[in-house]
């Protein structure tokens, strides 16, 4: 039998349907499933340091209670060919939500003149076109701000590049950043939330509300 090799969504907040990679291969519901399952797991495991470095930079914000979640499927669009969106790491906390996408791209990092696009400079005289991190999680970031509208509940979506030889042009968005950047990132939006609001949000039922809404809760 001739081996089919299939080109699963690798890295960052894509909008995915499983069963759509395997169109026309005359696989089953659970060769699907079975499949779907080992790259939810593989994705999990890799974004699990990611997950801990969220959970330690939000322990040191502030007292109050707060849910990281890896692995979160949300189901934005159903009925339709993409109705599922992933989402590398949830975080829940007093001052807002965040759909958290891990980014091992190796190279500079530079915006285009396409907002929903950047070019990745590889190496010297190699440059890919790479659709933005912030256009990806799009559809996620429509869907939690729907969801949690009744909760008045700030949500953002941030890219972090993980890998130790990327480097970000400066006038990337602020939400295009590198892991070390997280901690500072965080505390303005901490900043930012004290500001406008009087008291923290409820992070356990707004974490409720989004498990009940959400098509695979993930891992903590």
């Amino acid at each position: 039998m001739e081996k089919v090799k299939v080109q699963l969504p690798s890295a960052g907040n894509e909008a995915f349907n499983i069963a759509a990679c395997f169109e026309g291969l005359g696989m089953d519901s659970r060769r699907l499933d079975y499949e779907r399952a080992g790259w939810m797991a593989q994705r999990r495991r890799l974004c699990s340091p990611l997950a801990k470095h969220v959970a330690s930079v939000l322990k040191a914000m502030t007292d109050s209670a707060f849910v990281v979640r890896r692995g979160v499927v949300l189901e934005h669009a159903p009925g339709t060919r993409n109705p599922v969106t992933w989402i590398d790491c949830l975080a829940v906390s007093a001052y807002g939500a965040f759909a958290i996408d891990r980014y091992d791209w190796m190279g500079m990092v530079k915006s285009s003149m396409n907002a929903d696009e950047l070019l990745l400079h590889e190496r010297p005289g190699v440059v890919s076109v790479q659709t933005s991190p912030l256009r990806r999680a799009k559809p996620a970031l429509r869907h939690l701000r729907v969801i949690l509208g009744a909760y008045n509940c700030p949500v953002e979506s941030i890219a972090v590049f993980s890998a130790s030889h990327c480097v970000l042009d400066p006038a990337l968005p602020e939400t295009i950043l590198q892991a070390a950047e997280l901690h500072h990132f965080m505390r303005t939006r901490l900043k930012r939330y004290r500001e406008t609001h009087s008291q923290y949000l409820d992070s356990d039922s707004i974490s409720a509300h989004l498990q009940s809404r959400c098509a695979d809760w993930g891992k903590s």
